[in-house]
């Protein structure tokens, strides 16, 4: 099989790249009273290592914002690189 171009195949290996690295990711949508998803605002992705990132409407990671990793029951909050701020309160689930 051949390609149009080698341009057109990097294209289409990017884009197969992209779709796969978001892939991995779960989440959370603001949502109306109504219960429809706001596609226009901030959302978070909650990646596979526990860490909550923001996200842009465009689903660009916001890591300048606060972020939050899960560990166990606890939601720790954390910097810009994923180090828990132990001196900030955190959060527990209950199940």
């Amino acid at each position: 099989m051949k390609f149009p171009s080698k341009f057109a195949f990097k294209l289409l290996l990017l884009g197969l790249v992209s779709l796969c690295a978001h892939a991995e990711d779960n989440r959370i949508y603001q949502t109306d009273p109504l219960g429809n998803i706001q596609y226009n605002k901030p959302s978070h992705a909650i990646q596979k290592d526990g860490r909550i990132i923001e996200t842009d409407p465009l689903g660009n990671k916001q890591f300048h914002k606060q972020q939050y990793q899960i560990k166990g029951d606890n939601i720790y909050q954390t910097d810009s690189v994923g180090n828990i701020q132990h001196h900030q309160p955190s959060l527990t689930t209950k199940k």
